[in-house]
């Protein structure tokens, strides 16, 4: 299920990726969105977050099927690219021995008075019967997910 996310950010993409690859910021995102850091490691050029998020408000077609908590990795390795920044992501889970995966690009580029991000990236899920329907459930959490930071990273742009 393809996802497709775009958000200007009023910093120079330089700013705006030294703060998406701050240990500090990843762990802030990750609480703000009620999960347990378990592992963070962070350089500009690679970022790894390993957590326990809560599976609280999934849909409840879903709710049976996994457990109130999911150990999810999210790694997401940057380059230069022109004069921005560009990483690939890759964010997975799994659910009782099932695969979710989110894998994708995410390119920060001048422009529009500071920077345009913008996330393009497929969910898959690994669930016969079930894997479309999943998968669309994925990508509105994704979605959730990068507003939240979103939201999280202008604020500490503005020294908010």
């Amino acid at each position: 299920m393809p996802i497709d996310v775009s958000t200007v950010h009023a910093a120079p993409p330089d700013r705006v990726h030294a703060v998406l690859t701050e240990e500090s910021f990843l762990r802030e995102t990750t609480a703000a969105l009620g999960a347990q850091a378990q592992e963070v490691t962070a350089d500009d050029t690679r970022t790894r977050v390993r957590m326990l998020a809560p599976t609280a408000g999934i849909p409840a077609v879903f709710a049976r099927f996994v457990p109130r908590e999911l150990a999810v990795t999210d790694t997401r390795t940057w380059r230069r690219d022109g004069d921005g920044w560009s990483c690939d992501l890759e964010v997975r889970a799994e659910v009782f021995g099932r695969s979710v995966e989110v894998t994708g690009e995410r390119r920060l580029a001048a422009g529009d008075g500071g920077t345009r991000s913008v996330v393009t990236a497929e969910a898959r899920v690994d669930a016969p019967l079930v894997g479309r329907q999943a998968e669309g459930a994925v990508r509105q959490l994704v979605e959730v997910v990068l507003r939240r930071e979103g939201e999280l990273l202008d604020a500490r742009l503005t020294g908010g």
